[in-house]
């Protein structure tokens, strides 16, 4: 192991109304924004040739939903505030003077959108520049309606019940996994999971990052292991695992493979021990 980071939080789980104000409602307003942008477009007539956009034979599409979305999110809140600085999977990096910057996934899931799958969700986190706090956060999966918030350290649920990470030992737990995109690097990931497989109860890959973060952050899910993550899959569900009781561990591997788990204590400390034999 050539270096890992671990995080947890004692921050509250909790149930509450939708935010209104502050970070956390401008988090959520956005995403919300985005969602309908990409609802709007699979609801209209001809939507395989309106949303996929891209080649259909790449394996990381942008489409014209993701764009949308993204649009949608920088719209509602560049008018709020102007000067915070950026990252969108879509739009790249832009400086601000704020001291805040957004991380934004407009679409996450881009490829289950493609093909009919309603397993895809909008993904808006606030962070300090000076230390990389994520201050508030929001997922929604617009195809459900489902949606979590995290408001000053509490983790706001559409579900009306206190989100929380399952307490399951490591040999009983589901886990979701994503690799990367291109071929050499998704033949030395699954490599790396192999290892995982015959030690859980499953290993399931959904298509969605986003949408994985929310079950571990509900429960659903015991577990969640990334190969080279990127940023805006991670910021807002993270933020929210860590928020709902879990935790989060990053590490290289000497053959130079970054990986990720996220989930309750146990589980992230078995997923580590396992892959990085």
């Amino acid at each position: 192991m050539l270096s890992s980071r671990r995080h947890s939080s004692s921050r509250r789980a909790g149930v509450s109304t939708r935010p209104r104000d502050g970070l956390a409602g401008l988090a959520f307003t956005a995403a919300r924004a985005g969602g309908r942008q990409v609802l709007r477009l699979l609801g209209d007539a001809g939507t395989r040739a309106r949303v996929d956009a891209a080649d259909e034979h790449a394996r990381d599409p942008v489409t014209a939903a993701d764009l949308a979305s993204d649009e949608a999110i920088r719209t509602v809140i560049g008018r709020r505030r102007p000067d915070d600085a950026w990252l969108t999977e879509e739009s790249g990096a832009r400086p601000g003077t704020s001291g805040l910057r957004w991380v934004v996934d407009p679409l996450d899931g881009t490829v289950n959108v493609t093909r009919g799958i309603l397993r895809f969700a909008v993904s808006v986190a606030v962070e300090s520049e000076s230390d990389g706090a994520v201050l508030a956060a929001a997922v929604v999966q617009p195809a459900s309606g489902e949606w979590l918030v995290l408001d000053d350290g509490t983790v706001k649920a559409s579900s009306g019940q206190a989100p929380g990470v399952s307490a399951r030992e490591p040999g009983r737990a589901l886990v979701a996994f994503a690799v990367p995109s291109p071929p050499a690097a998704r033949r030395a990931a699954y490599t790396g999971l192999a290892v995982v497989a015959p030690r859980v109860q499953d290993l399931r890959n959904f298509g969605s990052t986003v949408c994985d973060l929310a079950a571990v952050a509900t429960g659903r899910l015991d577990g969640f292991l990334s190969v080279d993550p990127k940023p805006w899959d991670l910021a807002a569900g993270v933020a929210l695992v860590e928020a709902a009781g879990g935790t989060s561990r990053r590490w290289h591997r000497s053959d130079g493979l970054c990986f990720l788990a996220v989930g309750g204590a146990a589980v992230v400390d078995a997923l580590h021990r396992w892959t990085d034999e």
